[in-house]
């Protein structure tokens, strides 16, 4: 048996025996890919914030808006894990007497857990936070559409304060359940009718125009959120092949002692 004959996962040759998994480049790698990823995410939160404006029919379109951003994040995403991927298959250890397909899989396998690992890191930093200013801002912004429904459905009377302030809370409460409960809504009618000076007939044709506009709001939320989920995915993974085959070819110049970066490796 040969000194460099392999055993399981463990191979022995002139460095003694040691795991052909090298933590080492793979947190280079994810380290470079999560700092590459922050500061492009950023510059990018930049450029969206130029671009957008908080007043109708100003800036960009909200439509214009997201399909940039996914494409960003797309680009983001593989640009950051193929450098990331690149790093490690370069300054991993090459091992002598491997074959050249077995030389290529722990290359690109390096590259794999760089990305596991820094989806892992930019997860992790992303909740932690994420969290506080999500919850923050999904609050107020509930709360800022509960108020404007209610200044919608009470549009042409003179509304006091505690009427108004009763019927957004109403509607909060359909908002969190998912419904508007016969109670409610026979009091919502009721204010909708003192406030404005429509009939009862026509305050609850106008709060079944807002509960009908409400679910639809509502479900093509949860279709953009479900489709943004499907793309964030599959960039994930086209960004998981881009490290896989960026780190093959770090290996590649490795070992051909290519000068970085990204040049032709030359055969020996």
């Amino acid at each position: 048996m040969s000194a460099t004959e392999t055993v399981g996962v463990v191979v022995a040759d002139e460095d003694g025996a040691h795991s052909y998994m090298e933590w080492g480049p793979v947190f280079a790698g994810a380290f470079i890919a999560s700092a590459i990823s922050l500061v492009l995410f950023t510059f990018g939160g930049g450029v969206g914030l130029s671009v957008s404006s908080p007043w109708p029919n100003s800036g960009a379109e909200a439509d214009t808006i997201g399909y940039l951003t996914m494409a960003w994040v797309l680009i983001v995403m593989i640009f950051s894990f193929v450098a990331g991927g690149y790093i490690a298959g370069r300054l991993r250890r090459a091992h002598q007497g491997a074959t050249e397909d077995a030389v290529e899989f722990r290359d690109g396998a390096h590259g794999l857990v760089v990305w596991a690992t820094g989806l892992l890191i930019g997860a992790a930093l992303s909740a932690h936070m994420a969290t506080g200013a999500a919850n923050l801002t999904t609050s107020l912004a509930s709360a800022s559409a509960n108020t404007f429904d209610a200044d919608i459905v009470l549009r042409g009377g003179e509304a006091n304060a505690s009427d108004r302030n009763a019927l957004t809370a109403i509607f909060a409460d359909a908002a969190q359940d998912g419904e508007l409960d016969s109670e409610n809504r026979e009091v919502a009618v009721e204010i909708i009718a003192d406030n404005t000076g429509l009939s009862e007939g026509e305050a609850r044709s106008r709060l079944d125009r807002w509960e009908t506009a409400s679910r639809e709001g509502a479900d093509s939320a949860r279709a953009i959120g479900a489709i943004t989920a499907f793309l964030l995915a599959a960039s994930a993974l086209v960004a998981g092949a881009g490290a896989y085959f960026a780190a093959g070819m770090g290996g590649r110049h490795r070992d051909a002692n290519s000068p970085f970066p990204w040049t032709r490796a030359r055969a020996k």
